[in-house]
C-alpha cells in the first residue's frame, strides 16, 4: 500500500466527520444508566468526602496538594449541579464517554488516512468507534460513578493523542496535563506516543524532535508524585499488599483474562475472584500469548500497521500498566476502557478489507446490537446495590469480601436475616476476616434488642 509522508503530518487530511452513529449508539446503550445509585467506593470517594461537596472545600484540598484535583473538581461540579443526586453524575460520565467515542473515531481515521490516503477508511473508523461505544466491559467506567476516574482521564488522554497526531504541540501538552491531573496513569502517554509513531513507521529522528516535550512533562510529573507525601502513602500501601514475586504472575494472569472477556463479554463480574499466583511458571501460557502478540505486532508493522498499533496499545495500557504495580483489586473491567480501542480498530479494518462493504456493515451492526443489549443489562445491575452484589456473589462464590459487602447492603436495606447469612458465608470462606466478624457482631447485637 502507498504511504503518506509523515513529514506533512495531517496537513492534507480532510476535516473529520462527526461520528453520529457511534454517538447515538452510545446514548442508547447507556440510556438506562441514569437509574443507578451510589455504589461501593462511591461512598468513600464522593458521598462521605467533604472535599467534593463545595468549591471552597475542593480548593482547600487542591491547594494543599490533594491528588487528582481535576477529577475531584468534576465530582464537585456534579454534586453541586445535582444537589447530591446521582443524575448529574451519570450525565457527566455519559458526556465523557461520548467524548471518548468521538476521539476513538478521530484517532482511527487519522491513523488509517496516513497509512494510505487513497482508501476510503471512513467505515472502519466508524465501526471502531461504534464497538467502543457499546461494549459492556465499559459499563464499569461509565455507569459506576467513581469509574469516572478512568473515563475522564481516557477522554483527555485520547484527545492528547489526537492533538499530537495533528502536530499541535501546545494542545497536546495541555491535554496531557489535564489527564495527569485527573489520574496519574496518564504518565504512560509518552510510551503511547512511541507506539503510535512506531506503528506508523515514523523515522526515529523525527520521533525525537516531536516527543521530547512530552517526556519532559512526564519526568516532571513523576518527580512531583514521588515528592508528594500522599502519593508515597499510596505507594507504600500498594507495595505492601503483595511482593512482586506474587503480584507479577497474579496480575499478568488477570490482565490476559480481561482481554479474553473483551472477545466474549458474558458473566462480567464487578469483583472477580482472580487466583493469587506465586510462580511465573503458572502463567507460561499467558507469557506465550504475549510473546506471540509481540511477534505479530512486529511482522504486521509494514503492511498492516493497525494490527501493530492495536496489539501494542493493549499490551501497554492493560498488561504492562497492570502487571508491575501491585493493586488492591487485582484487575477491574474499567481497566480495559483505555486499553481496547486499538483492538476494535484492528477488527474494523480487517472486516473492511476482507468483506464487501454491505456484509461488513451487517457483521458490525450485528455485533454492536448484541453488545448493546449486554451493556443495557449490565447497567440495570447498578440501579440497586443489592442486585449488583447478588450478581457478584453468584459469579464469585468463593470470595469473602463479596459476601461481606452483600451482607452490608442487605443490612442497610433492613434484610437482617439475609445479611446475617451473608456475613456467615464470608467468615466461612475467610475465618480471620475481621470486618465481616465486626459487621456480624453489630448486626446480632441489634437483632437481640
Amino acid at each position: 500500500m502507498r504511504r503518506m509522508s509523515w513529514n506533512v503530518l495531517s496537513s492534507n487530511a480532510s476535516s473529520p466527520s462527526i461520528p453520529w452513529l457511534p454517538l447515538v449508539a452510545g446514548l442508547l446503550a447507556y440510556a438506562n444508566s441514569f437509574h443507578g445509585g451510589f455504589q461501593y467506593d462511591d461512598y468513600g470517594v464522593i458521598v462521605e468526602t467533604s472535599r467534593v461537596h463545595s468549591c471552597a472545600a475542593w480548593w482547600s484540598a487542591a491547594s494543599h496538594g490533594g491528588l487528582r484535583p481535576l477529577l475531584n473538581l468534576s465530582y464537585t461540579f456534579s454534586w453541586l449541579s445535582g444537589g447530591g443526586a446521582t443524575f448529574a453524575f451519570h450525565a457527566f460520565n455519559l458526556l465523557a464517554h461520548l467524548g471518548s467515542i468521538a476521539m476513538v473515531h478521530a484517532l482511527s481515521a487519522d491513523f488509517l488516512r496516513r497509512h494510505d490516503p487513497s482508501v476510503d477508511w471512513r467505515p472502519a473508523a466508524l465501526w471502531a468507534a461504534l464497538l467502543f461505544a457499546v461494549h459492556p466491559l465499559h459499563s464499569e467506567a461509565v455507569t459506576y460513578l467513581c469509574g469516572r476516574s478512568t473515563a475522564l482521564m481516557t477522554l483527555f488522554y485520547l484527545a492528547a493523542m489526537w492533538a499530537y497526531a495533528r502536530g499541535a504541540r501546545a494542545a497536546t501538552l495541555a491535554l496531557f496535563l489535564l489527564a495527569l491531573l485527573t489520574k496519574e496513569n496518564a504518565l504512560l502517554l509518552p510510551l503511547a506516543l512511541l507506539a503510535w509513531d512506531w506503528s506508523g513507521r515514523v523515522p526515529a529522528s523525527l520521533v525525537l524532535r516531536r516527543q521530547w516535550p512530552y517526556w519532559m512533562l512526564c519526568g516532571l510529573a513523576t518527580l512531583a508524585l514521588l515528592l508528594h507525601p500522599g502519593y508515597w502513602s499510596l505507594l507504600w500501601n500498594s507495595t505492601h499488599l503483595r511482593d512482586l514475586h506474587t503480584s507479577v504472575p497474579t496480575q499478568l494472569y488477570s490482565g490476559v483474562a480481561l482481554l479474553g472477556k473483551l472477545a466474549w463479554p458474558v458473566s462480567l463480574d464487578f469483583d472477580p475472584d482472580w487466583p493469587v499466583l506465586t510462580d511465573l511458571s503458572a502463567v507460561l501460557p499467558q507469557l506465550a500469548w504475549l510473546a506471540l502478540a509481540l511477534i505479530v505486532a512486529w511482522r504486521a508493522r509494514v503492511k498492516r500497521p493497525w494490527i501493530s498499533l492495536g496489539v501494542l496499545w493493549a499490551l501497554l495500557h492493560l498488561v504492562l500498566a497492570n502487571t508491575f504495580f501491585p493493586r488492591a483489586d487485582v484487575a477491574n473491567e474499567r481497566q480495559l476502557y483505555w486499553a481496547d480501542w486499538g483492538l476494535f480498530l484492528m477488527l474494523a479494518v480487517e472486516l473492511r478489507l476482507r468483506l464487501s462493504r454491505p456484509r461488513a456493515w451487517a457483521v458490525v451492526l450485528l455485533i454492536a446490537c448484541a453488545l448493546g443489549v449486554l451493556t443495557h443489562g449490565r447497567n440495570r445491575l447498578y440501579a440497586s446495590e443489592i442486585a449488583l452484589w447478588q450478581d457478584t456473589a453468584q459469579k464469585s462464590p468463593d470470595k469473602a469480601r463479596v459476601f461481606n459487602n452483600l451482607g452490608y447492603v442487605y443490612q442497610l436495606a433492613g434484610h437482617k436475616e439475609e445479611a446475617r447469612q451473608a456475613y456467615l458465608r464470608a467468615l466461612a470462606l475467610q475465618p480471620e476476616f475481621t470486618r465481616a466478624a465486626n459487621n456480624l457482631e453489630r448486626l446480632e447485637a441489634g437483632m437481640a434488642k
